[in-house]
């Protein structure tokens, strides 16, 4: 809707519809419900049809009835169902106003207004007093008419600008009609605050007043030229009842300027416009206007045919001024065919619809002709009692008055006995006609008729007063000269008319031309068929996929839907020029299998591909052609795959029938081909980026891993130097100083080198000092305990204390006093400590092969593809943890790393490998969000039916303006040569893949947390 999400808004507070819509607008909708299915229909159906009204009647109704089953036919919340079946009853109740049927519209006005007020919906109101405008119109109740389009302006003031100022023009107009100059004062107030703002559906509304008032104050060209611009708006923002309307008034305006070519061309526009449309109203409007010029043209056959079709479609506004000029056309054209009883009883007719419309104008027409046709049919009696019915009447305009006295004047003139009152003139004639010459002279710049001026003369003649008739003559002579004149004036205005007009339209045509130059081949394919309208949706749909199987599956539905085609094949071109490879082939519904073969020389896929052109194959009677791995068909086109010069392969549909391909069909498959290719260049540049951002990160990755299996290796490479060091001393010592020895001391010796060889701890030089220290106030302590040879061997307890250290050592055991105080005593510690070392330096070894076993496991779980396509159950916590380890260096550098697993949690089906990525990706935005130095915070958790692992920092943070696009392809904040802007993007994707969301939340200058939703169904 303009385009069409969801359903359509339908409270109060905002409009439900547009109330007019532009040709754009009405193609958008056309898409949307071509879009839509289900009930995604109906808010499509009901905008459509809403706006179909007056462009299409019969597809509105049509439209309104689908929409109507649907209503029908499901559950639906009540506010939306009764503003949705009232908005239908506006639509079937206008519809039923043009086609005059005019009780069936005031019920349909009358119960949508009531659903309306009672889901408290302005626009809606709005509308409906619109539509019982127009049926107040209709039947010509003016009153009623002006009430209604105060309640549309009422209603819409605080909601709608569109349809506030076409009830206030609405009304305007009707000031006009009734007083032309306090209309023109009032329209001129509106300007001296500066033009009005109209809205640009309101320009035809507004352009059609400037026309009226031209026309009525005497200035026909200028109001043609306001009208023609009218008109033209009205058409493309589907006011076709305005549109004929304007239509109609051009018409007269070049009808006033005796241009009647011109005004038959414009009134038959507007009666093909109407008839299209299925407007009735409009209709009889139209046919009423070309039969009057009809008539004009002296062409009375053809002109009542005309007249009496539009009083037939005017029926149903019978009580309107329409019908009443209608038939007064009609009357005036049996009057001048010499059919006076059937004039005269059109013309009663009308005197009484006259009255009824309290119509001055009209009542004094009725009465002048019945006047004249009682004359013209032998009845002068009962003719002077209507022209004196006539001059008694109301006060009407000076032409009118003038007709009156004229009609009397004639019948006196052959009848004088019958005035029954006295008068001074030489003749009763005279006497009204000398009125007719008064009122005409009371009007400053009103050309006194010549017809007038002759009447008067001859009068004269008959009188014996040749001198005032000569006079006269002469007189009338120049009125009629004058009348010359102001007909080649108008003459030669209509064709300043026609020359701006014709020049408008060629300065429109040329800028039609040149933008159908921009799109000549698109606008020669739409000519070659209404089919490929649907293409450039089409395109959309093939070239905004970047998934070459998402490609192909959108090539195969258009290519069924628009083509014959019972077997359809995409090749790609192998390097070699010849060889081409199945990517996707369907024959009769079921897919086929890939093969590659060679390109036949001669063949015409060998042709589509040297030519580069589209190659269409037609088997000979009695045999058919194939492709190998595909049925024998009758039809079979070959169309290439080209990027601008690239050459990516070939497409190819095949059909049973015979002659199924021919220029119509060659240009669908060419577009639908240059779309694929376009599609498909665009996946392999798309799969080029992502495989160089995987690169990229795979290259930091294998840094990290390097730098965290460095550490270890190291560890290795001293511990294993340290073991061959100590271990040549030992073996070379140990087994002299065991002879030394006796069995208690042998066992004594075994028992300090396992308790040496079981410490491990690393101390700082403050620790170290507490424990030396502590193990130096031990021996104190025990030589002070023991006398004789004991005491003297521990003469040096500080140097025997670093000793007992250095072996691991935070307390002096009793049982190893003896070896402590035996002569061998250094020797023994020095044994003691070349074999812990190297125990020790073996489990050290041990421990960095474990960590970088860890690693190495970590890197191949991460870098494990899965290419089955198939959900496997996986721990998150595990593939989360498998992340962290590989960017285990990088969170040693600065970086607090908190965890926040909930226990228990069910695996997840997905694809292990993809989501490896995502973690990737967001934990390395992460840690470059906070240049490395603050704190990650990773939790793994469940929220109903789905698991949710959320990566949080204490970054920078995400502006606001920027927020909504992170997640778009390419779009990157990092400078150029630091980001390609797939990151995210990739994440997104593969979120989707899996029926996932992301949720962002981000401050900035707080940081930011992205939350990854995984559906567990």
């Amino acid at each position: 809707m303009p385009r069409a999400q969801g359903l359509i808004e339908m409270a109060g507070s905002a409009p439900m519809l547009e109330f007019f819509a532009t040709d754009e607008t009405v193609a958008l909708l056309e898409a949307a419900l071509r879009a839509a299915c289900g009930a995604e229909r109906l808010p499509a159906l009901i905008a459509l049809a809403w706006h179909l009204r007056e462009r299409d009647s019969v597809r509105a109704l049509a439209l309104s009835g689908e929409a109507q089953e649907l209503l029908a036919g499901g559950v639906w919340p009540d506010l939306v169902s009764r503003s949705a079946n009232a908005r239908l009853l506006l639509i079937r109740g206008e519809i039923s106003c043009q086609q005059t049927e005019m009780e069936d519209a005031a019920r349909a006005a009358q119960q949508a207004l009531a659903e309306f007020e009672a889901s408290a919906d302005a626009i809606g109101r709005a509308d409906a007093h619109s539509l019982r405008a127009l049926i107040a119109g209709a039947q010509g109740d003016e009153a009623s008419r002006d009430a209604e389009y105060q309640a549309v302006a009422a209603a819409a003031v605080r909601f709608d600008p569109l349809r506030l100022e076409f009830a206030e023009l609405m009304l305007m107009q009707s000031l006009i009609f009734r007083d032309v100059v306090a209309g023109k004062q009032r329209w001129d107030q509106r300007w001296q605050i500066g033009a009005p703002d109209y809205p640009a559906l309101a320009g035809a509304s507004a352009k059609e007043m400037e026309g009226l008032l031209a026309g009525m104050l005497g200035d026909p060209g200028q109001a043609i030229l306001k009208f023609i611009d009218a008109h033209s708006q009205a058409l493309t923002g589907g006011q076709t009842l305005r549109a004929v309307r304007t239509a109609a008034n051009i018409s007269i305006g070049f009808k006033e300027l005796n241009d009647f070519e011109a005004a038959l061309d414009w009134s038959q526009r507007g009666l093909s416009l109407a008839r299209r449309c299925g407007l009735r109203s409009a209709t009889g409007l139209a046919l009423m206007q070309t039969g009057e010029i009809f008539q004009r043209l002296k062409r009375h056959e053809a002109a009542r045919e005309l007249l009496n079709e539009g009083l037939q479609m005017l029926a149903g506004q019978a009580e309107s001024k329409i019908y009443a000029m209608a038939l007064r056309n009609l009357a005036e054209l049996d009057l001048a065919c010499g059919r006076f009883e059937l004039a005269l009883e059109a013309l009663r007719r009308v005197e009484q619809k006259a009255i009824a419309l309290d119509s001055p104008d009209l009542l004094c027409q009725a009465r002048v002709g019945q006047a004249r046709a009682l004359l013209a049919g032998g009845n002068p009696a009962q003719a002077i009692k209507a022209a004196t019915l006539a001059l008694e009447g109301r006060r009407v305009g000076t032409t009118l008055r003038i007709a009156a006295l004229q009609v009397m004047a004639e019948i006196l003139s052959a009848h004088r006995q019958l005035l029954q009152q006295a008068v001074t003139a030489l003749s009763p004639a005279l006497h009204y006609l000398h009125m007719a010459l008064d009122i005409a002279a009371e009007v400053e710049g009103y050309l006194v008729p010549a017809d007038l001026l002759a009447s008067l003369a001859s009068e004269y003649a008959k009188a014996g007063d040749h001198v005032r008739a000569y006079d006269i003559s002469l007189q009338a002579a120049q009125a009629l000269e004058k009348t010359h004149s102001q007909n080649a004036s108008k003459r030669a205005i209509a064709m300043q008319v026609a020359h701006q007009t014709e020049r408008a339209q060629a300065e429109g045509e040329q800028h039609r031309l040149l933008a159908l130059a921009h799109a000549e081949r698109a606008a020669s394919l739409e000519r070659a068929n209404s089919t490929l309208e649907q293409l450039g949706a089409i395109g959309r749909d093939i070239t905004g996929n970047l998934d070459a199987g998402a490609i192909f599956a959108a090539l195969d539905k258009h290519v069924h839907t628009l083509l014959d085609a019972f077997s359809f094949l995409i090749y790609r071109l192998g390097v070699d020029g010849e060889t081409v490879t199945m990517l996707f082939g369907m024959e009769g519904g079921e897919p086929l299998p890939p093969v590659s073969h060679k390109l036949r020389p001669g063949g015409p896929g060998r042709r589509c591909i040297a030519e580069r052109r589209e190659v269409v194959v037609e088997s000979k009677p009695g045999q058919s052609v194939t492709l190998p791995g595909t049925v024998e068909c009758h039809s079979m086109m070959f169309a290439p795959l080209l990027v601008g010069e690239r050459l990516l392969g070939l497409m190819s549909i095949q059909s049973p029938r015979p002659q199924a391909y021919g220029e119509r069909e060659v240009a669908i498959f060419r577009t639908l081909c240059a779309y694929g290719a376009i599609a498909l260049a665009n996946a392999e540049a798309q799969a080029q980026l992502i495989q160089s951002e995987k690169m990229a990160s795979l290259g930091q990755l294998v840094a990290n891993v390097a730098h965290e299996i460095n550490t270890p290796i190291g560890a290795i490479k001293s511990s294993g130097a340290t073991m061959v060091e100590s271990l040549a001393d030992t073996l070379a010592g140990l087994p002299p100083l065991l002879q030394l020895l006796d069995a208690p001391s042998q066992a004594l010796l075994v028992d300090l080198i396992e308790q040496a060889s079981r410490a491990g701890m690393v101390w700082s030089s403050r620790e170290e000092r507490v424990v030396v220290k502590g193990l130096m106030l031990a021996l104190e302590q025990a030589a002070t305990a023991q006398t004789g040879v004991g005491r003297a061997g521990m003469d040096d307890p500080r140097a025997l204390a670093i000793l007992l250290a250095q072996l691991g050592l935070t307390t002096l055991p009793e049982a190893l006093l003896p070896l402590l105080r035996h002569p061998l005593r250094e020797r023994i510690l020095q044994a003691v400590q070349g074999v812990s070392t190297v125990v020790r330096s073996a489990a050290n070894i041990n421990i960095a092969v474990e960590r970088v076993a860890k690693i190495v496991f970590a890197l191949k779980s991460y870098s494990r593809v899965d290419n089955s396509g198939e959900l496997r159950p996986t721990d998150l916590v595990e593939s989360v943890e498998t992340v962290l380890t590989i960017y285990q260096n990088q969170l040693k550098q600065g970086c607090e790393l908190i965890r926040r697993y909930e226990p228990d949690l069910p695996l997840l089906p997905c694809l292990p490998d993809e989501l490896n990525q995502v973690w990737t990706n967001l934990i390395h935005n992460a840690l470059q969000a906070m240049q490395h130095q603050g704190v990650l915070t990773i939790s793994i958790g469940r929220e109903a039916q789905s698991l949710v692992v959320s990566v949080g920092d204490n970054g920078c943070g995400i502006p606001q303006a920027i927020r909504g696009r992170i997640f778009d392809p390419f779009f990157t904040t990092k400078p150029v040569g630091e980001g390609s802007g797939l990151g995210l993007g990739i994440v997104n994707k593969i979120v989707d893949k899996h029926r996932g969301r992301i949720a962002v939340e981000s401050e900035v200058g707080v940081g930011s947390r992205f939350a990854v939703f995984l559906p567990l169904d």
